[in-house]
C-alpha cells in the first residue's frame, strides 16, 4: 500500500515536499510533543472523539497550550481523508510545543505545531496472520515512567521492534520487574480459567482506545471478567490463549512467546470472537457506502 503524498501541517493540506518544518521544532530536537493514531474504515474515523480526548489529556499533561478546538481536529481529519481519498488506513496526529531556541526550558511564547498524515495498513495481511497467530519476543522495559502520556519519543519501541524484526517475530513484548506489560504497539491480554488478565492501567503502559473499548463494551457484552494484575511469562504461557489489541492490529491472537507455545501454538476461539465483536462495533460507526 502506498503512502499518500498529502499531509496536513498547521491546518493546511500540503504535499510532502511542501510541508517544510522548522529544524528547531521541539518535536525533532527533544521529542517534546504528543500524538494519537486513529483507525479509518470505509473513509470514516473510528472512535475519533475518544482518540482526540486522549490526545487532549496528553497535551494537558505536558503543558502544551491547546490552540485547536475538538471540532477543528475532527474537521482536520475529515479534510485530510477527503484530500487523500484514503478509505482504510490510520491517521497519525502529532502536536509539538513548536519551535524555539535550542533550550530545554519552554520557549516564550509557545506556538504549538500540528502535523497529520495517513498511514497505510494492510488489513488483509492482518486477517491472514490471525489464522496462525503472532509470535512475540520479550524485551526488558527501559521506557520512562509516564507512558500514559502518549509522547512522540519512541526510541525504546523503535529498538525493540527492530529486535523483533531481526528475530522474525511479529512484535516485542516488554517486561518490567519480571512482569509482562505491553508490546511496542498493543496491549497484551491472556485468557486463563475463564478470566481475561492484563497489566494494570496506569503510568507504566500506554493508553489504548481498543483496550478501553474491550473493557467498557466488548467484555461486558460477552460476559467476560477482566482482572488487571501484573503477571510473569510463566503464568502467560500456561494460559488458554493470549492476544494483543490496538488501533493498528485490532485483535491479534498470540501463539508463541519467545520459545514457548501458548495453546499448543494454535489461535484460540476467544480472540476470533473479540475480533468479530470489534468489527461489528466498527461497522456500526463506519458503515460501508453500500451499508450506509
Amino acid at each position: 500500500m502506498q503512502e499518500s503524498d498529502l499531509v496536513l501541517l498547521d491546518g493546511e493540506i500540503l504535499s510532502r515536499e511542501e510541508a517544510a518544518r522548522d529544524i528547531f521544532d521541539r518535536g525533532g530536537c527533544f521529542g517534546d510533543g504528543v500524538c494519537a493514531l486513529t483507525p479509518v474504515y470505509n473513509g470514516r474515523c473510528f472512535a475519533l472523539l475518544p482518540h482526540m480526548e486522549q490526545l487532549f489529556e496528553s497535551v494537558i499533561a505536558v503543558k502544551i497550550p491547546m490552540v485547536y478546538m475538538m471540532e477543528e481536529l475532527v474537521d482536520f481529519h475529515e479534510q485530510l481523508l477527503a484530500a487523500t481519498g484514503e478509505k482504510d488506513c490510520l491517521v497519525y496526529t502529532q502536536i509539538t510545543r513548536g519551535s524555539g531556541p535550542f533550550d530545554l526550558a519552554f520557549p516564550e511564547p509557545v506556538i504549538p505545531g500540528l502535523f497529520m498524515f495517513t498511514v497505510p495498513v494492510d488489513r488483509e495481511a492482518l486477517a491472514e496472520r490471525r489464522k496462525k497467530g503472532a509470535n512475540l519476543v520479550t524485551k526488558e522495559d527501559m521506557r520512562w515512567q509516564r507512558l500514559d502520556i502518549n509522547n512522540i519519543d519512541r526510541l525504546p519501541e523503535v529498538l525493540a521492534k527492530q529486535e523483533a524484526v531481526v528475530s522474525r517475530a511479529f512484535d516485542a513484548l516488554f517486561v518490567r520487574d519480571g512482569k509482562l506489560t505491553e508490546t511496542t504497539e498493543s496491549s497484551f491480554f491472556i485468557y486463563k480459567d475463564g478470566i481475561l488478565w492484563t497489566y494494570p492501567e496506569g503510568p507504566l503502559i500506554r493508553k489504548n482506545i481498543t483496550r478501553r473499548l474491550l473493557k467498557e463494551r466488548l467484555a461486558p457484552d460477552l460476559g467476560l471478567q477482566i482482572v488487571e494484575r501484573a503477571f510473569d511469562k510463566d503464568f502467560a504461557v500456561q494460559a488458554d490463549e493470549a492476544f494483543i489489541c490496538s488501533p493498528a492490529v485490532e485483535f491479534m491472537p498470540v501463539t508463541k512467546l519467545d520459545r514457548a507455545f501458548i495453546n499448543e501454538g494454535k489461535p484460540g476461539p476467544l480472540a476470533q470472537k473479540l475480533q468479530q465483536a470489534y468489527m461489528d462495533f466498527v461497522l456500526k460507526e463506519c458503515p460501508s457506502q453500500h451499508e450506509a
